[in-house]
């Protein structure tokens, strides 16, 4: 009888934890799943709804120690080990989720959450058709669950049937009208969807929105702060690790002036690696929200009182918008990472630029537009470790087709990208081009059940496999692949993001189509930023037309490649300061209509601000030849790092560089990267004097230096060979002891 009244009041707890589970009350599901595990531990139902509960809340190590300990306590129920293998799926352990799903589907075939984890393990897996048959099994055993639904639905966009994948997460989206998850998903997918329209998206994140806003929530206002202190500027985001948004990331949070602006980071991912410490570095205060409930993440953002807070996340996974439609800053801006309208009231501009959206587009945001000068982003390569832009591997080369005999067309994409559209574009230009080829980089082309379904979908198209280059994914290719690519073909309606910036700058032209929503322009606002606007098309046929030119005359698309480079660092997409000082004039005016902000003193001249002070120039050169003298490599590379954070190239770094590589035997690497010194730094003449006899040393021609010595400074080159040669300090402009004496 005791036993039976215990078994009664852990299920009230039970029901509970699963009703606060349901309405995302994460804290709450654990509290009640904790009160029915000291009524009775014996219920495995009790140790599910704890590990779930801190799942949702964002704690995933703590949720993987309780579903470890579940499994050793239940070792044969199935349910437990399905959360076992969510947790680590979760958690990025494919291969021991899957280890642990397999044995639960072998003994019992009718268990439809193991198929649907089973295919979310196997998708995170890139093995798609697998997690395809893996999810129509459930499917067929649960036709009406909303998450199976949503599963099948990922599984059938990476295996080419997109508008499959929209019309089964409609059905999610009817099944389960209140979940975010699924209605995040939709919007994603619809991105693929050749049909999405940008007002079909704006209807969706307006239903989006209203599902996020808890009752009684309007566009209200936030907390002012009340002094007269820097402007407070926030970022909210789920990215602030490798990942696709860094590069847009960095450069503004090194280039923002913290004499006028007070920087908070508010990360709500728990994972950090090396670019997560580069932007806690640059910014004024780091704040780790991950794992907090709603409540706790919406009163820490408040307490910092904030005069602007952007979301970087848009309608992506963990999205920072379930949060700022509490309104937690006085102004709220959407940018960088959703393509679309938040359909959101509390979101008041969303940054963009003339290309991506122009005049008419305002229609389609429910945001007011702030349109940047010439491109709504700023871009730096190898933010995760950025002395390798200075490494001749990342120089461009000359065009591949020179010593291939053929062209080469290329694209470097997620599956899920490659439409229709995308297939008849590549095979018109294929059929125009008959003697050309196609590598194509995507993860999983190294397995057969990916890599032979999609040679089937092209040769639907009408492209033979034979001319298909298949390249799976490999991080170490980043970059160094467009050695072997001729012209990018861009995908549509989803065209390239940063990968279209990695191309430019490694000097590839990259064609594209310009469609009429923004996530159909993208790449069209970064080539045209860069000044080759007449790669981005306005129709298919010219799409085709363009890519046929520019593979028609070899000579001319290596000159071509050899000028982009050049272009792109001189371009706006580069010009990080200048993109800050405008952003930051836009935030001031908003500022001024209520409150006059102050400013720190700072000193003059150039500088950076990291480790929570701004360091002048001087000290930073000081502290550049400093580690070189000493062989510190290591508190160098530190420094020097800092510096490319905030300048993608600078004299310094190559110089400190090249010393490097001297010092290291490689003397031809040493004047590689001395003549992009005194490129970057110029009218430097200790410099110059040292640059010559670098020159002298490998037996280079100093015709050039000369001519340009006479004309920028009237001096013969005999001159300066007489002089001798300087010093670390005297090439850095470090007053010797005897010169602060005189001074």
């Amino acid at each position: 009888m005791q036993k039976t009244r215990h078994a009664h009041r852990a299920s009230r707890f039970l029901n509970q934890a699963a009703a606060s589970y349901a309405a995302q009350r994460y804290d709450d599901c654990i509290v009640q799943a904790l009160r029915a595990r000291e009524i009775d531990d014996s219920n495995p139902e009790a140790w599910h709804w704890l590990a779930l509960g801190k799942l949702g809340r964002g704690d995933a190590a703590a949720a993987r120690e309780t579903a470890e300990a579940a499994m050793a306590r239940f070792p044969d129920d199935a349910r437990t080990c399905i959360l076992a293998a969510e947790v680590l799926l979760d958690l990025g352990s494919y291969g021991q989720a899957k280890a642990i799903i397999e044995p639960v589907i072998e003994r019992d075939p009718s268990q439809w959450a193991a198929w649907s984890n089973y295919s979310a393990i196997l998708y995170s897996l890139q093995d798609y058709h697998a997690a395809k048959h893996a999810a129509r099994k459930a499917f067929e055993l649960r036709p009406a669950d909303a998450r199976v639904l949503s599963n099948y639905a990922n599984a059938l966009k990476e295996t080419g049937d997109v508008p499959g994948a929209v019309a089964m997460l409609r059905q999610a989206v009817a099944q389960a009208p209140r979940s975010e998850l699924v209605r995040l998903n939709l919007m994603f997918t619809m991105l693929f969807d050749e049909s999405t329209t940008a007002s079909g998206l704006l209807s969706e994140a307006r239903q989006c929105a209203e599902l996020m806003t808890p009752p009684g929530v309007g566009a209200g206002a936030a907390p002012q702060p009340d002094d007269n202190g820097r402007i407070r500027v926030g970022l909210l985001s789920n990215d602030l690790h490798a990942h696709a948004c860094a590069y847009f990331i960095v450069p503004f949070v090194a280039n923002i002036d913290h004499s006028r602006f007070e920087l908070f980071v508010f990360s709500l991912n728990g994972h950090h690696d090396n670019i997560t410490a580069k932007i806690r570095h640059h910014a004024d205060h780091f704040v780790d929200v991950a794992g907090q409930s709603t409540q706790q993440v919406i009163d820490t953002v408040r307490e910092a009182r904030l005069d602007v807070l952007f979301d970087l996340g848009g309608y992506t996974r963990n999205t920072p918008l379930h949060y700022m439609v509490h309104r937690l800053a006085v102004r709220q801006v959407s940018w960088i990472g959703y393509p679309g309208s938040t359909g959101m009231p509390q979101i008041d501009y969303r940054v963009t630029d003339p290309v991506s959206d122009p005049e008419g587009h305002e229609a389609h945001y429910t945001e007011q537009l702030l349109r940047a000068p010439t491109v709504g982003v700023v871009y730096h390569p190898l933010v995760g470790r950025p002395l390798d832009a200075y490494a001749a591997a990342y120089r461009p080369r000359a065009t591949p087709a020179l010593a291939n005999g053929h062209v080469t067309f290329g694209c470097c994409i997620n599956l899920g990208k490659i439409s229709a559209r995308t297939l008849r574009l590549w095979s018109a230009v294929l059929a125009r081009c008959p003697a050309s080829k196609l590598l194509l980089e995507c993860a999983g082309l190294d397995v057969d059940a990916v890599r032979l379904p999609l040679l089937a979908r092209m040769a639907q198209a009408g492209i033979e496999s034979e001319r298909v280059i298949c390249v799976p994914r490999r991080a170490g290719n980043q970059y160094l692949l467009y050695h072997d690519i001729d012209v990018v073909l861009d995908t549509s309606p989803l065209t390239a993001g940063a990968n279209a910036c990695d191309a430019l700058w490694m000097g590839v032209p990259l064609v594209t189509l310009r469609g009429n929503a923004c996530h159909e322009r993208v790449a069209s606002a970064f080539v045209s930023a860069v000044g080759l606007g007449g790669l981005a098309c306005e129709t298919e046929a010219q799409y085709v037309e363009t890519a046929v030119a520019l593979a028609s005359n070899v000579g001319e698309l290596n000159a071509l490649r050899m000028s982009i480079r050049p272009m792109v660092e001189a371009s706006p997409l580069f010009d990080a300061a200048g993109f800050c000082r405008w952003l930051e004039a836009e935030m001031a005016q908003w500022v001024d209509t209520y409150r006059q902000p102050g400013q720190l003193p700072q000193a003059a001249g150039e500088g950076l601000f990291f480790g929570g002070r701004w360091h002048r120039m001087e000290e930073i050169t000081l502290l550049v030849i400093d580690a070189l003298e000493t062989g510190s490599i290591e508190s160098l590379e530190n420094v020097l790092e800092n510096i490319s954070a905030k300048w993608s190239k600078h004299w310094l770094v190559a110089y400190a560089l090249s010393e490097l590589l001297y010092r290291q035997g490689d003397r031809e690497g040493a004047l590689e990267l001395l003549l992009e010194s005194a490129t970057l730094r110029k009218y430097s003449l200790p410099l110059y004097r040292l640059l010559l006899a670098r020159l002298d040393e490998c037996g280079q021609d100093k015709t050039a230096l000369a001519d340009f010595l006479h004309e920028a400074f009237g001096l013969e080159l005999d001159y300066l060979e007489a002089q001798p040669v300087p010093s670390m300090r005297e090439v850095a402009g470090i007053p010797t002891q005897s010169e602060k004496v005189a001074a």
